[in-house]
């Protein structure tokens, strides 16, 4: 049986890139579900080069609720802004939750995530839409079978015990296992994809070096989505398939080795 994790602080990574009509609904969710939790949490958004209000809308809030406004004078897309997040919550938290910023991921599913990473032998909590009792309100049907066709491919090719959803962006990470990765395979290496294909690159890493994870049923609300979609399918879909067969051959054992030695390495220094 495995020991219970205290989880005291949580880092919650908000990449952004013209987000003015979603993340001002979004902050005050947050607010409104985590003040007074038995965990202290914090807010970092990500301004991945807005052209928009984004950050002065950040800013604003910083005024009201923890938040950390970090920006990058230009656009380097998901996975730049992904990157930039990890690596300054993974050292100021407990626990690293990442959320989409158009305001489709609802905070409460938050408290359950850190939970299960308080109480389970796991590193990474996912908000899965593949689970019993998960909902997706106001997407397309091409767009409910494109993820459907993704997850059946992901399973078949780089199975990932108890995981179903690959490419969620609302997960939760023990900052560990994020510094772990960081020893493998470098610290500004944790995301090297720049595009939406940056979430599947990331966990098929966490796949490699040997991580426990499980997976929550949620509600995921594109009815609540106002500004638009900034996916290009095709153009993601190849990137998909490079990252598949880039990490498909990866074995867990071998990597988790390799990051046990440079841990070791890390702490005798």
């Amino acid at each position: 049986m495995s020991t219970p994790v205290q989880i005291n602080d949580l880092a919650i990574v908000l990449p952004a890139f013209n987000e003015e009509k979603d993340l001002p609904n979004l902050l005050v969710r947050i607010k409104e579900m985590l003040t007074g939790q038995t965990f202290r949490y914090q807010v970092i958004v990500v301004d991945d080069g807005s052209k928009d209000r984004t950050a002065e809308i950040a800013e604003a809030a910083a005024k009201d609720m923890p938040l950390r406004l970090i920006k990058h004078e230009v656009n380097g897309g998901l996975g730049a802004a992904l990157q930039t997040g990890l690596r300054a919550a993974m050292n100021v938290a407990d626990a690293v939750l990442v959320m989409d910023s158009d305001n489709t991921h609802d905070p409460l599913y938050a408290i359950q995530m850190v939970e299960r990473l308080e109480k389970d032998d796991v590193q990474l909590v996912i908000a899965s839409r593949y689970q019993p009792g998960s909902q997706v309100i106001g997407l397309s049907a091409f767009r409910k079978g494109l993820s459907l066709g993704c997850f059946l491919l992901m399973k078949t090719v780089v199975p990932f015990r108890n995981v179903r959803d690959y490419s969620t962006g609302f997960r939760c990470y023990h900052s560990s296992i994020l510094k772990r990765m960081a020893h493998v395979y470098g610290e500004t290496n944790l995301v090297e994809e720049t595009g939406f294909v940056c979430m599947l690159e990331v966990l098929l890493k966490l796949r490699s070096i040997g991580t426990n994870a499980c997976e929550i049923p949620y509600t995921l609300r594109y009815d609540l989505k106002e500004g638009v979609s900034k996916l290009r399918i095709w153009r993601t879909l190849k990137r998909y398939l490079a990252v598949v067969n880039r990490y498909r051959d990866k074995k867990p054992e071998a990597t988790l080795a390799a990051a046990q030695v440079a841990v070791a390495a890390a702490n005798e220094a």
